[in-house]
């Protein structure tokens, strides 16, 4: 078995990935004159920003090589992948859409770091939220 990710692209479906405003800031800047907020972004039943999909996908999987058309600025979300918060058991926990996660988290204290910032991330959206 190779040491890496398989590119499945199970990550890119049917995603309910957050956005912040800096992810949203980067992705419209990296695509001056080409895509507006408008065709990425969607609110949803939170009032939060979050991507949209097509076809099933996410806006920004490419279906040919599986692989994300803006890795290098892709939403802080989808860096934390696929460690993910689980609201209902209030922690967080791989997605079981992700076949090989020990790939990205190979031990206790690299979940344990990345959950601390999953979580000020997620209550940075909330505060900012309100402040709209």
């Amino acid at each position: 078995m190779k040491n890496r990710c398989e590119d499945c692209g199970n990550c890119c479906i049917e995603t309910e990935m957050i956005l912040s405003d800096q992810d949203i800031e980067a992705i419209v800047s990296s695509h001056k004159t080409t895509l507006r907020k408008t065709d990425f972004v969607q609110k949803n039943e939170d009032n939060f920003n979050q991507l949209k999909n097509f076809n099933g996908h996410c806006f920004f999987f490419d279906g040919e090589t599986k692989l994300c058309k803006i890795y290098e600025i892709r939403p802080q979300g989808c860096r934390f992948y696929p460690l993910i918060y689980d609201s209902d058991k209030k922690s967080c926990v791989f997605d079981s859409e992700c076949p090989r996660p020990e790939l990205f988290y190979p031990n206790k204290n690299t979940v344990r770091r990345t959950c601390k910032k999953i979580i000020s991330f997620l209550e940075n959206q909330v505060i900012f939220s309100k402040l709209r």
